[in-house]
């Protein structure tokens, strides 16, 4: 009866943490799709520069996507072990890196922001366009990095519903300043391109100002979130051991999905259609990856505050119940978009060569769907236990030791189309499952965990004994 309840409260909890995470992240798919429909009504030029920009942006939000996994990991497991005090600090502590981070990436970026343009191939007709919403993103950085550690900390609180409230409503604001400034709706001055850019830069400021406006009515941000000088050498040292790694993995998949376009768009036949055909599919497989990334928020919350429970075995529950969860439930959802990958590729183009590439792609990225989502489970499970490192070796061994090779070798010199790249992919993903599985089975990444115990403190194995000693005294 008590395993019964057991199993009833984690899937609940399960479920309650998950389905606001896909909602929120549809809302951000839905503004970004907003966007460069606006850009496209303004002309081709606004288009292909939000476009590029928003790679850029990409790049350059993989500090802020670091500082919130490691936010995930101490303050879950702060708060499983029912260290509020200790939490708190990882709060200030992890906000004042984000905001700094950003204002100092801002100041950079606006300096060499011709660089970076330059760096970019930016062709010269695209460069007024693009230097406008590079300029107004690099200063949204700030905003951006605060709104991102904000909903972590918020997440790993398992307080969902509110920044889902949040952005909706920040979201529903940035539509409407496309449309009014950006397109003229409703009467209001035109500003074209200036007006998507400045709309974008409101609406991060205002989702920003008001979660941390909720952070302080939860308790969570306080005058004693500032911690002391020593604890904040020790705690810092703890976030970078999470963040470093994290940071190390983003940069590794960003970089070789631009090298994986490279590739593509290269192929000795039809690289372009290729291309256009990778392009439409990815924003079709965005159906079934949103779902499985809020999967990977969801249980990487559960298994921090497991963990900081002392909990191992529950966190290793929680695992395979998620995967169970994740993997069944998005193999449905692709099994029905199986039948109607024809009508979903003509919704995206009315050329009939990009069409057929990217009923290509969608066939192998259907079939492989399942590795997808159990990979980014099992990437959450390591973050929940700060032993993001497992997921840092598993993208080098998968993505640059096999995806890369393999995707020039096979599309290049064997099929000589796009297919070659796409066997590459699904064979990088069968890598990438047994590396993760493997740790998970047999590695002890539960001991990067921070626990609380009733007579003292423990830190993960591989924090010094003067560092964890700083901790637990300025916790006590």
């Amino acid at each position: 009866m008590v395993a019964a309840d057991q199993k009833r409260t984690r899937w609940l909890a399960l479920w309650t943490l998950t389905w606001p995470q896909i909602l929120m992240l549809l809302v951000q798919f839905g503004i970004g799709l907003t966007d460069v429909w606006a850009a496209g009504h303004i002309g081709p030029d606004v288009q292909a520069a939000i476009g590029l920009v928003a790679q850029c942006n990409m790049v350059l939000m993989t500090i802020g996507i670091a500082a919130g996994n490691g936010a995930v990991a101490a303050v879950s497991q702060s708060l499983g072990a029912g260290r509020m005090l200790r939490a708190r600090r990882f709060i200030g502590l992890v906000l004042v890196i984000g905001l700094g981070a950003g204002i100092l990436l801002a100041c950079a970026g606006s300096l060499l922001r011709r660089e970076l343009l330059a760096l970019m191939r930016t062709p010269d007709h695209l460069l007024p366009s693009a230097e406008l919403f590079l300029r107004i993103s690099l200063w949204s950085l700030p905003g951006q990095y605060l709104l991102s550690i904000s909903t972590s900390i918020l997440r790993s609180a398992r307080i969902v519903l509110l920044p889902l409230a949040v952005m909706i409503v920040t979201g529903a604001a940035n539509i409407w300043g496309d449309l009014a400034f950006g397109l003229g709706w409703w009467g209001f001055p035109c500003h074209g391109a200036a007006g998507l850019a400045w709309s974008t830069f409101a609406s991060v400021f205002l989702g920003a100002a008001t979660l941390l406006c909720l952070l302080r009515r939860a308790r969570l941000l306080q005058r004693d979130c500032l911690p002391p000088r020593r604890w904040a050498h020790a705690g810092g040292g703890y976030l970078l051991r999470v963040g470093l790694p994290a940071l190390g993995t983003s940069v590794l998949w960003q970089t070789g999905f631009v090298i994986v376009l490279v590739i593509t768009m290269t192929l000795p036949c039809d690289g372009v259609n290729a291309l256009a055909g990778l392009t439409a599919g990815m924003r079709i497989e965005a159906v079934i990856f949103l779902p499985a990334v809020a999967c990977q928020m969801a249980v990487a919350v559960l298994v921090g505050q497991a963990l900081g429970r002392g909990e191992r075995s529950e966190a290793q529950h929680i695992a395979y119940a998620m995967l169970l969860f994740a993997v069944g439930g998005m193999s449905l959802l692709t099994l029905i978009l199986w039948f109607v990958r024809g009508d979903l590729a003509a919704l995206m183009s009315p050329d009939a060569a990009v069409q057929a590439e990217t009923v290509r792609y969608l066939v192998f990225n259907f079939l492989s769907a399942p590795l997808m989502v159990a990979n980014l489970v099992l990437v959450g499970v390591f973050i929940g236990a700060g032993a993001t490192r497992y997921s840092l070796w598993s993208y080098l061994l998968s993505v640059w030791c096999v995806r890369l090779p393999l995707s020039w070798w096979l599309g290049h010199e064997i099929f000589t189309t796009s297919s070659g790249v796409y066997w590459a992919m699904a064979v990088s993903q069968v890598v990438q499952l047994v590396t993760l599985f493997h740790c998970l089975l047999y590695a002890d990444w539960k001991r990067f965990a921070q626990t609380g115990r009733r007579n003292g403190e423990r830190f993960a194995t591989d924090v010094p004994a003067s560092s964890r000693e700083s901790l637990s005294a300025s916790d006590s």
